[in-house]
């Protein structure tokens, strides 16, 4: 398929009628539109994009209406951003505390070479002082 330029698609406008009065070439031109993103993807990213299609097709299948599905595509695509934001955490704060330097021979940390451990012993409780004369 060859890929066509988004500046040249037709307008909300101009999809919303053809979809009202030619269904079937609002599909044929949907599908052609989503091969022709998925076919422009990098390789490796292919194969999830077309599972992914395969999961929205279905949700439009059982969806009992256009709104409907509509409804549920956006909750799928809510889960999929906040899965992604989460690993983005993840991996930012794992950048953010870099590994503790390793000692050359010892194989110690540099904090658990220079660590001392300082007991601590409780103080007794004070008592009031009398103060009578």
């Amino acid at each position: 398929m060859n890929r066509r330029d988004p500046a040249a698609l037709p307008g909300h406008d101009a999809l919303s009628r053809l979809a009202r009065n030619n269904p079937q070439s609002f599909e044929t031109l949907r599908l052609e539109l989503i091969e022709d993103c998925i076919d422009g993807a990098p390789e490796p990213i292919q194969l999830r994009l077309r599972q992914l299609q395969f999961r929205i097709d279905g949700i439009r299948q059982r969806s009992r209406s256009p709104l409907g599905a509509t409804v549920k595509i956006h909750a799928l695509m809510w889960e999929y951003f906040l899965g992604m934001n989460d690993e983005l955490q993840e991996l930012s704060a794992q950048r953010r505390s870099p590994p503790l330097a390793r000692n050359q021979g010892t194989g110690k940390t540099k904090s658990q070479r220079s660590a001392q451990i300082i007991e601590i012993k409780a103080r007794p409780p004070k008592r009031p002082h009398d103060d009578r004369s």
